[in-house]
C-alpha cells in the first residue's frame, strides 16, 4: 500500500478553494459517481473524479493543463451523484475563477469567452439573442462567416431574429447580476 504524505504546498489548493467555494474536497473517496453520470466526461482529459483526486494532491498546473473545467457542461448531475454531497461544480466554478487570478493555460479560449459574451447578452436584454451571441462568438474567434450557410433558413423559419427582444424583468435582473459582482469583489477582499 502506497501512503501519501500532503504538505502544506499541497493542501494549499485545497484551502484556497474551500475558503472560494464552501466546499471540501477531501471528503471525495473516488467512488467515481460523478464521472459514471457526467455527459461530457468522454472528452475529458481528466474525468471529475481525476480532478478531484488531482485538487487533493495539489496538481493545479496539470488540472488546468487538462483543460476539464471549460468541458464541463456545468449540468450538475455530478452534484446529484456525489455520496458525500460534494457540490462539485461550484468546486469548477472556482477553479475557472482561480485560472483568471493565476493566469493558467487554457486549451480552449473559446469557451470563456462565449461564456462572457453569453452572459453580457443575458444581462443586456434579459434573455439571449442568439444572432448577436453566434456573431460575437464567430468575431471573436476571427472567423465571421462561419456557419452564414445556416442563418438564412433560421430566419426564415424564424428559428432566429434580426433584432433583439428585451425581456420584462431585465432591470431586476441586472439589479441581481450587480450584486452578485458587489458580493464577489468583496469576498476576494476577505
Amino acid at each position: 500500500m502506497m501512503n501519501i504524505v500532503l504538505s502544506r504546498d499541497t493542501l494549499n489548493l485545497v484551502h484556497q478553494l474551500q475558503r472560494m467555494t464552501g466546499e471540501n474536497v477531501m471528503l471525495c473517496y473516488q467512488c467515481k459517481k460523478c464521472t459514471l453520470g457526467c455527459p461530457s466526461a468522454y472528452r475529458m482529459r481528466m474525468k471529475p473524479h481525476e480532478l478531484m483526486r488531482a485538487i487533493q494532491l495539489g496538481q493545479e498546473e496539470e488540472i488546468y493543463w487538462s483543460g476539464t473545467i471549460w468541458i464541463c457542461l456545468s449540468c450538475e448531475t455530478c452534484n446529484t451523484r456525489c455520496p458525500q454531497g460534494i457540490n462539485i461544480l461550484r468546486v469548477i466554478d472556482g477553479l475557472r475563477e482561480r485560472s483568471k487570478e493565476v493566469n493558467y493555460y487554457n486549451p480552449y479560449p473559446v469557451i470563456p469567452a462565449f461564456h462572457r459574451i453569453f452572459l453580457s447578452l443575458v444581462e443586456r436584454f434579459g434573455r439571449i439573442y442568439e444572432l448577436g451571441l453566434a456573431v460575437l462568438i464567430n468575431l471573436r474567434m476571427l472567423s465571421p462567416f462561419k456557419d452564414m450557410d445556416m442563418a438564412y433558413p433560421m430566419f426564415i423559419r424564424g428559428k432566429m431574429k434580426p433584432l433583439p427582444h428585451r425581456s420584462q424583468g431585465v432591470k431586476e435582473l441586472q439589479q441581481v447580476m450587480e450584486r452578485i459582482r458587489k458580493l464577489e469583489e468583496s469576498k476576494l477582499e476577505n
